[in-house]
């Protein structure tokens, strides 16, 4: 019997242990997809000319995918949760530097939030977070 009550003690202090681990990993996971935007910023923008110009290619390493959305070329550095709490982030390549999020979508009544801005579904917990990189150049954060 008291080996169960060990094992149930051990069970929740690594649950516990592991959501705190999640709860403070999104700041990190930004700055690491800042860091690697930066270190591939020449790789990704020749990625995105090719893109535009409709030729199908693959994403630089490290990158989880590319896709168009009209004038929007969005590279995907990565994505977690389950059903209806899940995250995806990367940045997108903008032609006309205009503030977009996630697969090129309006970003239309996002208000500033520190460096960026935040949009929120009116109803719903849907959300996104832009913030700009360079020119032509967005990290976003999207949570559905």
């Amino acid at each position: 019997m008291v080996w169960r009550r060990n094992l149930l003690g051990a069970a929740c202090i690594f649950i516990i242990g592991s959501l705190i681990v999640w709860s403070l990993s999104g700041a990190d996971r930004q700055a690491q997809g800042e860091r690697r935007f930066h270190a591939d910023r020449e790789e990704l923008t020749q990625t995105a000319e090719q893109v535009l110009a409709g030729q199908t290619v693959e994403p630089p390493a490290g990158w989880l995918g590319v896709s168009r959305f009209d004038d929007v070329v969005c590279f995907d550095y990565g994505g977690w949760g389950l059903g209806p709490s899940t995250r995806y982030c990367g940045v997108n390549y903008v032609t006309d530097d205009r503030l977009v999020g996630f697969q090129g979508t309006s970003m239309e009544g996002a208000v500033p939030k520190g460096d960026g801005w935040l949009w929120e579904q009116a109803e719903g917990d849907n959300c996104c977070y832009v913030e700009r990189l360079a020119p032509c150049w967005y990290y976003f954060e999207a949570e559905f």
